[in-house]
């Protein structure tokens, strides 16, 4: 019996003054949106966020691939996690970005923000459908150093534990919202409508001329001018 209860103080013990080693800090880092449809010939940015799970970090590695017959990574925006940020790189040929960040020597990261920001376009000639933007990193294998990590203070403990990677689809319709306001209809209001009825925007009346005389009347006015022309000499002559 008191063999039983010494076991049990030493592991209550070790419990109490190892609460680290019983809960291990894991770090996420995860691109946001992590879903979406990008259409042909059009622009996109993806957040890379970091997670670091209550550790303390002196920097971050996030190596990410992507399809180049898909995409083109265009340029990266430094996050503000971290101060300094020494090793962004766009490899084009391969589809590779990496994306380095460290912390100052007095204040190391702790918590939620942006590692980085990638601006993208899509290709004007891509396939569309399915495709994947994804994290380069190995669970497996705490000790690479060329895949993505998260190092922890004043160690070379990588304390990432877990990646969100990106699905979307490549499509072909237009980029954004196109928005547009109808024109105004001009027509005339029915005459004798009811009261009842929408009025409508009337088309302004153009002059019109009064119609011209036709042939056989102009050519009456002529005669008769004529013959009232001669009789008036007549009766001059007649004085």
């Amino acid at each position: 019996m008191i063999k039983y209860a010494v076991s049990l103080f030493v592991f209550v013990l070790f419990f109490l003054t190892s609460p680290v080693e019983v809960f291990a800090q894991s770090a996420v880092l995860s691109l946001d949106p992590a879903s979406g449809t990008f259409n042909r010939d059009c622009s996109f940015t993806l957040n890379v966020n970091l997670d670091t799970g209550g550790a303390q970090t002196d920097g971050s590695d996030a190596v990410i691939i992507y399809d180049v017959s898909r995409f083109t990574a265009v340029s990266i925006a430094n996050g503000t996690i971290y101060p300094d940020f020494p090793g962004n790189n766009i490899d084009a040929q391969s589809g590779k970005i990496t994306i380095s960040g460290l912390a100052s020597v007095s204040t190391p990261f702790t918590g939620k923000g942006t590692l980085a920001t990638v601006n993208f376009t899509v290709n004007d000639k891509a396939a569309t459908g399915a495709t994947q933007i994804i994290f380069d990193f190995d669970s497996n294998d705490k000790a690479k150093t060329t895949d993505s990590n998260v190092v922890e203070r004043d160690t070379v403990v990588d304390v990432l534990n877990s990646v969100v990677n990106g699905n979307y689809t490549v499509g072909t319709g237009t980029c954004g919202t196109v928005s547009s306001s109808p024109l105004p209809i001009s027509t005339y209001k029915p005459i004798g409508a009811p009261a009842s009825t929408p009025s409508a925007t009337v088309a302004p009346l153009k002059p019109t001329l009064p119609p011209a005389g036709s042939e056989q009347f102009t050519f009456t006015v002529a005669i008769v001018g004529g013959v009232l022309t001669v009789l008036g000499i007549l009766g001059l002559a007649l004085l």
